[in-house]
């Protein structure tokens, strides 16, 4: 079935902050024992950088803390970090896609840890989130499969209008994103619009402020 989608990024689009940096921030407040763990973060994200080491081990680092912390812990993190940070103007236009009768999807290279608490919100129908291993009722560290980046959401995009029997509707769809590694993602809709971005690189527009 044909389906008009409005596909949002998360970090840094629909939120202000990269919230896998906030989480290093929140477990290391909730466990201020882990802060030599910091050291190792910052040795992942340089090797990754270096391009010595993939994304997935590199960002696996950040999600050290989560060993311990249970669903309420993580819809405490949502909830205090997470929605508080959400852009006015990219909550309006949520929800004005969503009255519109689109289907509004989130896509995100962060976690479904907490990214999944999105959901909650009545203007979002389903988030696509890099997924983390779990182990006796916790998640861990670690992520399963693939970083949720670039050409990943794609892939990730396409299994879910598989599952689901959607198919996206290209001339009356649209998506929005702060980077250009989103480039593929935003090429499956007409209407592509970079956030708070210095170039449209055949985008629509800029729209909201940093």
């Amino acid at each position: 079935m044909k389906q008009k989608f409005a596909i949002f990024d998360v970090d840094k689009t629909v939120i202000r902050t990269d919230s896998m940096f906030q989480f290093l921030i929140y477990g290391w407040k909730k466990r201020p024992s882990s802060a030599p763990h910091l050291f190792k973060v910052a040795l992942h994200s340089a090797l990754y950088k270096a391009g010595v080491m993939p994304a997935e081990q590199a960002k696996s680092a950040y999600f050290h803390a989560i060993r311990h912390m249970d669903d309420s812990d993580l819809e405490h993190f949502y909830r205090t970090k997470i929605l508080p940070a959400m852009y006015p103007e990219a909550v309006n236009v949520m929800k004005d896609k969503k009255n519109q009768g689109f289907h509004v999807l989130l896509v995100t290279a962060s976690p479904d840890a907490y990214m999944r608490f999105f959901t909650e919100l009545p203007y979002v129908d389903h988030v696509i989130a890099t997924k983390l291993t779990s182990r006796n009722g916790r998640f861990t560290s670690m992520i399963e499969g693939k970083n949720c980046k670039g050409e990943e959401k794609v892939l990730r995009i396409r299994q879910y209008l598989e599952d689901t029997g959607l198919v996206i509707d290209y001339e009356q769809s649209c998506a929005y994103s702060d980077s250009l590694s989103d480039l593929p993602m935003l090429g499956l809709v007409k209407h592509k619009y970079l956030i708070n971005h210095n170039s449209a690189h055949g985008c629509e527009g800029l729209i909201w402020n940093k």
